[in-house]
């Protein structure tokens, strides 16, 4: 009959120690997670300074939903040309001297 106690102290002995394991290794996640918090309201803190040094922001432009589609298709054709015009200088300074004048 003593086995049985034994067996039954050994079994609380375990769980509590696993339970104490457990609850350290939550404690460590605790302290973690505290630090991060703290590191995070420095950051925000400081992003708040920089915002409020900066000033009030530029009004956003207007959606283009609203605009002339005429007007849009002219910017976005002029734009491509621009673009076009980049893409072709940058690639005739990728060719060799000889072939620039072949297009």
């Amino acid at each position: 009959m003593w086995w049985w106690v034994l067996i039954w102290t050994l079994l609380v002995v375990i769980a509590g120690a696993y339970l104490v394991a457990r609850l350290w290794g939550l404690w460590g996640q605790i302290k973690e997670l505290t630090a991060e918090t703290e590191r995070a309201a420095t950051t925000l803190s400081a992003l708040e300074a920089q915002v409020d040094r900066l000033g009030e922001r530029a009004p956003a432009p207007p959606l283009a939903v609203f605009q002339d589609p005429r007007d849009l298709r002219h910017h976005r054709a002029t734009t491509r040309a621009v673009l076009r015009e980049k893409r072709a200088a940058r690639r005739a300074e990728r060719l060799p001297r000889w072939a620039r004048d072949v297009d």
